[in-house]
């Protein structure tokens, strides 16, 4: 038996190969309440438009769109063609929906060293932009840090740090198990309308610094404490999706149906009381 205020979601890039409608079709059909579709297999009216049936026919919410990539030091230049792009995603695409989460992940650091102060600087500045923009289309972005010692934002600690100061209603964090591990922090006691989304996977025992996102497991295959990341994440009291987000190439050559599935019996084994 599980909280029922916690609901079910699969990430596209645990069967990234799949076209996002064949994505729509199994998550529905395996018994998923949510899907997170990825942006660049989204962004087109006709294909929008296609998938709003699909969610209609099997209750399926669209709880995210992943992900605003490398946003926070990009150039000034690349940053206004994403700030267009995006404009579109909101206006058209988010619309077509009924998707109101837009995901957002910081810069991997640039070979060129830059200071602390300039990346939370240029960081808030952009997730104002972005937020601001999000605003006026009744749209919430979702920062999510990387724990990956080479990403400009990889602690939550920091992330946090930004969207409390920012102060803006419609910013809020999304966490993933993985990253979390990586940064080596516990779940803070956050407060739970500052939680847009949590993403859950597992990992296998290796060193920290050797973990990459190939590696990520179905919940329980691995050794990460996700029984007690969930009880403190209850103790919040977040009550949204939980989504099974997996790059792992393995997962993807194996029958679709069967990963979803035990996508989801593996996330509902974890959630258990």
């Amino acid at each position: 038996m599980r909280d029922p205020r916690l609901r079910t979601a699969l990430n596209e890039a645990t069967l990234l190969p799949l076209d996002a409608a064949e994505f729509a079709k199994i998550a529905g059909e395996a018994g998923f309440q949510g899907v997170e579709f990825r942006i660049e297999k989204v962004e087109s009216r006709e294909k929008a438009g296609e998938l709003r049936g699909i969610l209609q026919r099997y209750g399926l919410r669209a709880v995210s769109l992943n992900a605003l990539e490398d946003f926070s030091l990009c150039s000034p230049a690349k940053f206004r063609r994403m700030v267009r792009r995006t404009e579109l995603l909101f206006d058209e695409i988010c619309g077509t929906l009924d998707c109101d989460l837009v995901v957002a992940v910081p810069s991997f650091l640039p070979q060129a060293p830059s200071s602390k102060d300039t990346i939370k600087r240029m960081t808030s500045e952009r997730l104002r932009v972005l937020a601001e923009m999000a605003r006026e289309h009744g749209i919430r972005i979702g920062f999510e840090f990387l724990g990956f010692g080479t990403c400009s934002i990889n602690r939550l600690a920091d992330a946090w740090r930004l969207v409390r100061e920012l102060n803006l209603e419609n910013l809020g964090l999304v966490i993933d198990t993985f990253h979390l591990h990586l940064s080596g922090e516990l779940l803070e006691p956050l407060p739970p309308q500052r939680i847009f989304l949590v993403h859950v996977n597992d990992a296998p025992r290796l060193e920290r610094n050797k973990l990459e996102d190939k590696h990520r497991v179905l919940p329980g295959a691995g050794t990460l404490p996700l029984k007690e990341f969930l009880g403190g994440l209850m103790r919040t009291g977040y009550r949204g999706f939980l989504s099974v987000e997996l790059f792992n190439r393995e997962y993807w050559q194996r029958e679709p149906r069967w990963v979803a599935s035990e996508a989801l019996k593996t996330l509902e084994h974890i959630l258990a009381i």
